[in-house]
C-alpha cells in the first residue's frame, strides 16, 4: 500500500489536477487535520465538504502500487519554516532529495549564485572557510561559482552543505566528488522540481526564490545578483552583500560587508526562526527578535579583531578557525 508521500506525488503530478489546484486542496485538508489518504478514502460521499467537484472526484483513484520516492512534504518537521511564508503558488508541496536529510535541522545560509571577480571570490572563499564545520548548513546552486568554492573548501577540510539542483533529480548525474560527499552524509542535494523535470532556464527565478525562502540568512556576492524580490521586503533584513568593493551600490537597507570576519560574525548571529503555518493556528507568535541591521548600510569601519572577538565571546565558544581568521594567523 502506498504511503502518504507516494500519494502526494501522484496527487500533485499524475491525478489529472493542476499542481496549483492540488496544492490548494492539500493546504485546505491539512488545516482541517486531514491526511490525503483520509480524504481519498472518504470519497465519493462528502465531495462537497472536501471542496471537490464531481469531475475531480472521478479522477481521484490512485493505483494500488506507486513508485518509491525520496521527498519531504510541506507538513513534515524538517521542511524549512521559511518556505511556509511563501505564497502557495511558489511554495513546493514536496522537496525531492538525495543525501542526509537531517542536515535540514541546521540553520541554512544561502550563497546566492552570481559572477565573482577575483577579490570577491577570495573574500567569499575565506568566509566559507570560517563557517564550514560549524553547526550551520551552507547552501548554493549546483554549478554556480559559489557552489564550486563551497565544494573546494569541503574537500580540503570538513563540514556539510546543501546544493540546490536546477532540474529533477532523475536528470542529474553527480560527479564523483559530489557522490562521495553524499554517501558520506556531508552533502544534501535538494530540488523542488519533480524527478522527471528537465533543466529549463525559464524556472531559474522561481528556483532562486524558493532557495532564498528556505534560508535563515542570504549572502549575495554582487549587487546585480540581488534578486528584485529582496528589495522592499522584510526579507532584506536577513540578507547581506559580501563584496571586495566598499563603494558598491546596493538597495537601501542592505548590509554591505567587505570583511570575512565581520560577515561570519553577522551570519552566526541568526534571527529567530519564523513560526510555521501549523504553529500559527495553535500558538500566539512571539514578538520578532530585533536584528542588528540599520535602515541604511553602515558607514562605520568594521570592528577590530579584538572588538569582534569580545562580541563573539558573549555568545559562547568561539571556533578556533574564526580566531585565526580574525587575527590573521
Amino acid at each position: 500500500m502506498a504511503n502518504e508521500t507516494q500519494l502526494w506525488m501522484w496527487f500533485l503530478f499524475n491525478a489529472g489536477l493542476t499542481p496549483q489546484r492540488a496544492k490548494t486542496l492539500l493546504a485546505m485538508w491539512d488545516q482541517r487535520g486531514l491526511t490525503l489518504r483520509a480524504a481519498l478514502e472518504a470519497l465519493p460521499a462528502p465531495a462537497n465538504a472536501l471542496g471537490l467537484t464531481s469531475e475531480e472526484v472521478a479522477k481521484l483513484h490512485p493505483p494500488r502500487e506507486l513508485p518509491d520516492i525520496a521527498a519531504l512534504r510541506w507538513n513534515e518537521p524538517l521542511y524549512p519554516l521559511g518556505l511556509q511564508q511563501l505564497p502557495i503558488k511558489l511554495r513546493p508541496a514536496l522537496l525531492f532529495y538525495s543525501g542526509e536529510l537531517s542536515l535540514l535541522m541546521r540553520p541554512m545560509i544561502y550563497l546566492a549564485p552570481g559572477p565573482l571577480d577575483d577579490e570577491t571570490r577570495e573574500l567569499v572563499q575565506e568566509t566559507v572557510g570560517i563557517l564550514l564545520g560549524e553547526n550551520l548548513l551552507l547552501a548554493a546552486f549546483r554549478e554556480s561559482p559559489q557552489a564550486a568554492l563551497l565544494l573546494e573548501e569541503m574537500i580540503a577540510s570538513e563540514g556539510e552543505a546543501l546544493l540546490f539542483a536546477k532540474q529533477g533529480l532523475e536528470h542529474l548525474t553527480l560527479p564523483e566528488q559530489e557522490q562521495t560527499l553524499v554517501q558520506d552524509g556531508r552533502l544534501l542535494i535538494l530540488s523542488p522540481l519533480p524527478p522527471t523535470a528537465p533543466l529549463n532556464p525559464a524556472w531559474a527565478d522561481v528556483l532562486q526564490q524558493v532557495a532564498a525562502g528556505a534560508a535563515m540568512r542570504r549572502v549575495y556576492s554582487n549587487a546585480t545578483a540581488l534578486d528584485k524580490t529582496e528589495a522592499g521586503t522584510n526579507a532584506l533584513a536577513n540578507a547581506l552583500l559580501l563584496t571586495a568593493s566598499s563603494d558598491t551600490h546596493a538597495p537601501q537597507g542592505i548590509r554591505v560587508v567587505t570583511n570575512a570576519a565581520e560577515a561570519a560574525l553577522w551570519l552566526t548571529e541568526l534571527p529567530a526562526a519564523p513560526i510555521s503555518t501549523t504553529e500559527q493556528t495553535t500558538a500566539r507568535p512571539s514578538p520578532p527578535r530585533p536584528l542588528e541591521l540599520a535602515a541604511e548600510p553602515p558607514t562605520d569601519p568594521p570592528p577590530s579583531p579584538a572588538e569582534a572577538l569580545r562580541v563573539l565571546e558573549k555568545g559562547g565558544r568561539v571556533p578556533e578557525a574564526l580566531k585565526k581568521r580574525l587575527f590573521g594567523n
